[in-house]
C-alpha cells in the first residue's frame, strides 16, 4: 500500500506539471459548456411537434399535413415512443394525441359532436405555448374549410408536471460526461506511451512495484483529478447559469466507473499503438465522433434515425443519460439502469486494458 501511496504523490505531481493535462482536467470543460451553452442555450427544440396518430384515418392524416403545411412546425412521429415521460424529463416540450376515433366522430356526427385532440406542453419552455397557438390555428382553419361555423376539430391543451429542464441543464451533464471521456481515455494512453518511450517503464520493472499497483494508482489518481474537474464545471454551472444538480451516490458511481471505462480503454489502445502521437490520434478518431453521436450535446431523440443507432451502442450515451437522471431530472431508475450498463462495459474494457498491460515491453 506505501508504494501505491508513493506513486500517487508522483502522479499528482507529474499530472499538474504537464499544461496539457491542466487543459484537458479544467479548461476544456470550461470552455465546450460556455461555448454550446451561449451558441444554443438561448433557442430550444420547443418548435418541434411529436404526434401520436392512433386512428391512421384519412381524417387525421389530413390534419397532420395541414399542420406540416404551416411551415412553422418540425413534425416528428412519436408512435413508438414514450411521449408523456419524455415531456416530463425535459427532452421535448409539447405533443399531440390523436384519439383513435377521430375520423369517425367527424364523419358521423353531422355537425352536432366534435372530435377533441390533446396537446400537452411544458410552459418552462418558451414557446412551447406558440407551438400550441399554432396547432389551434389549424384546428380553426380546418373548421371554416369544413362548416364555417361548427367545430369539427378542437384542442384540449393540458400543462404537464415536468422537471423545467432547460437546455444548459441538459447540457451539463453532457459536458461532465464528455470530460470524464476525455480526461480518463487521453490522459491514459498519454502516460503510459510518454513513459513507455522515455524509458521509464524499463526502471520500474526493475522495482518491488507491481503493474498493478503502478495501474491501481493511476486510477485512484485519475479518479481524484475527474472529480475536482468536475467541481470547478459544477462551480461554473451554478455560477453562470444558475443550476444546482443533485449530487447523489449514483452520480458519484458514474463518475467512479466512467473514468475506470475509458480509462482501460485508453491503456487498451496504448498497449497496442506504442507510439504517443499515433495512440493519441487513435483516441481522438473514436472519442471525438462519440462527443456529438451520444446525446451528450444533443437529445438522442432529435438527432437522424442512423445516428439514433450509433447512440445506443455508444458506452458515453449511457455515462451522459445517467448524469442526467440522477443529478437533473431524478430518476433513480434510469439512472440505476444506466449505471449497470457503464459497470458492465467498464469491467470489459478496463479488464482487457489491464490484462494485456505489460510495461516490460518497450
Amino acid at each position: 500500500m506505501s508504494r501505491i501511496t508513493t506513486d500517487i504523490k508522483y502522479s499528482f505531481k507529474e499530472t499538474f506539471r504537464d499544461r496539457m493535462n491542466i487543459f484537458w482536467m479544467f479548461i476544456f470543460p470550461i470552455v465546450l459548456f460556455l461555448l454550446f451553452g451561449y451558441i444554443f442555450g438561448g433557442q430550444s427544440d420547443s418548435t418541434t411537434l411529436y404526434y401520436q396518430d392512433n386512428d391512421g384515418s384519412t381524417m387525421s392524416n389530413t390534419f397532420i399535413q395541414s399542420l406540416g403545411s404551416t411551415g412553422a412546425l418540425r413534425l416528428k412521429d412519436g408512435s413508438n415512443m414514450d411521449l408523456e415521460k419524455m415531456l416530463k424529463e425535459g427532452k421535448i416540450a409539447t405533443y399531440l394525441i390523436i384519439p383513435g376515433n377521430f375520423g369517425q366522430i367527424i364523419q358521423q356526427s353531422g355537425g352536432t359532436s366534435s372530435a377533441g385532440v390533446n396537446m400537452y406542453y411544458d410552459k418552462s419552455k418558451p414557446t412551447s405555448m406558440a407551438v400550441v397557438s399554432v396547432v389551434q390555428q389549424v384546428a380553426n382553419g380546418f373548421n371554416m374549410k369544413m362548416s364555417g361555423a361548427h367545430e369539427f376539430i378542437t384542442v384540449n391543451s393540458q400543462e404537464a408536471a415536468t422537471s423545467g429542464m432547460n437546455y444548459f441543464d441538459f447540457l451539463l451533464p453532457g459536458i461532465l460526461a464528455i470530460t470524464i471521456m476525455s480526461s480518463a481515455a487521453n490522459m491514459s494512453v498519454g502516460t503510459i506511451t510518454r513513459l513507455r518511450s522515455i524509458g521509464v517503464f524499463r526502471k520500474l520493472s526493475t522495482t518491488p512495484l507491481s503493474s498493478k499497483e503502478w495501474i491501481a494508482s493511476r486510477i485512484i489518481t485519475l479518479t481524484v483529478l475527474v472529480i475536482l474537474s468536475l467541481a470547478v464545471a459544477l462551480f461554473l454551472a451554478s455560477l453562470a447559469f444558475d443550476i444546482h444538480p443533485q449530487i447523489n451516490v449514483v452520480s458519484l458511481l458514474l463518475v467512479v466507473l466512467g473514468t475506470a471505462l475509458f480509462a482501460g480503454f485508453g491503456i487498451l489502445v496504448a498497449n497496442f499503438v506504442k507510439n504517443e502521437e499515433s495512440a493519441m490520434n487513435a483516441v481522438g478518431v473514436i472519442t471525438f465522433p462519440l462527443m456529438f453521436v451520444s446525446g451528450t450535446l444533443i437529445p438522442v431523440e432529435n438527432m437522424p434515425w442512423f445516428l439514433q443507432y450509433l447512440a445506443k451502442i455508444s458506452p458515453l450515451t449511457y455515462l451522459s443519460e445517467g448524469l442526467r437522471s440522477s443529478m437533473i431530472t431524478g430518476n433513480t431508475g434510469d439512472a440505476v439502469t444506466d449505471l449497470a450498463i457503464i459497470a458492465v462495459i467498464g469491467i470489459v474494457l478496463f479488464g482487457l486494458g489491464t490484462a494485456t498491460f505489460n510495461w516490460k515491453e518497450d
